[in-house]
């Protein structure tokens, strides 16, 4: 269960190059990294205490995507897929377990399923339309035809219900610690957001993932896995 220096390393590589807003702590992936060279060992003593006792970040702070030429105090001035901005060091936390998890399901569950093009390591749009466009060639050369439906998910990382995630991890079978520390990871989640009025709100989430985390979007397709797997009659 302990976090290695191995594990830490390859979490803060994929930080190193990144320029992003920092969360809540305020402190930027560009100020944490430098200081790694000193704080790495306390690090790792952190989250490998937030693994055995269940513990994670509780708090993100949403910044809502203005559309161009919209009055600020419209609700249609704002795109519905807003990003949480999270502190870097949740981040790392975050990069760790979802480097543990995808092990997991690479080596001993079942993975996920072979449709899922998205947040893969490995794989792009690219590849899910080269896939499309080889079953419509093979279902052509065989005189048939070809029909492609296209569905659009609305607030797709805001909508996953939390026991759709239980399941899919109970079902992946997921080693119980990794699962103790998601069930907390998701257990009392807030997201911080500025009023009209310019006060800060504190508001309390009972399902999806927010947007901009490794982890999170490995959850989410955890969470649409059993989707993907329904078996559709020709």
């Amino acid at each position: 269960m302990e976090v290695t220096v191995e594990e830490l390393d390859r979490a803060v590589s994929r930080l190193r190059a990144r320029k992003t807003a920092s969360g809540l702590d305020g402190i930027s992936g560009r100020a944490l990294v430098p200081s790694l060279a000193t704080l790495g060992d306390r690090l790792r003593l952190l989250f490998t205490s937030c693994l055995r006792s269940a513990t994670a970040w509780k708090e993100v702070r949403l910044v809502l995507l203005k559309k161009e030429g919209r009055a600020a105090d419209s609700p249609s001035a704002y795109r519905p897929n807003p990003i949480c901005v999270l502190d870097e060091i949740d981040k790392l936390f975050g990069k760790i377990v979802a480097t543990r998890l995808n092990r997991h399901l690479s080596r001993v569950s079942p993975d996920l399923a072979d449709s899922q093009f998205g947040f893969r390591r490995e794989r792009s749009t690219v590849d899910a339309i080269m896939r499309i466009r080889s079953l419509s060639e093979q279902a052509l050369s065989q005189g048939g035809v070809a029909l492609a439906i296209s569905l659009d998910i609305v607030n797709a990382f805001n909508s996953p219900p939390w026991d759709a995630i239980r399941r899919a991890l109970a079902h992946h079978q997921v080693p119980t610690y990794l699962q103790d520390g998601i069930e907390d990871y998701l257990r009392d989640r807030y997201i911080l957001y500025m009023g009209q009025d310019g006060r800060k709100i504190r508001r309390e989430i009972k399902r999806g993932v927010p947007q901009g985390s490794v982890l999170c979007s490995l959850l989410w397709n955890l969470a649409y896995d059993a989707v993907l797997r329904v078996f559709l009659l020709a």
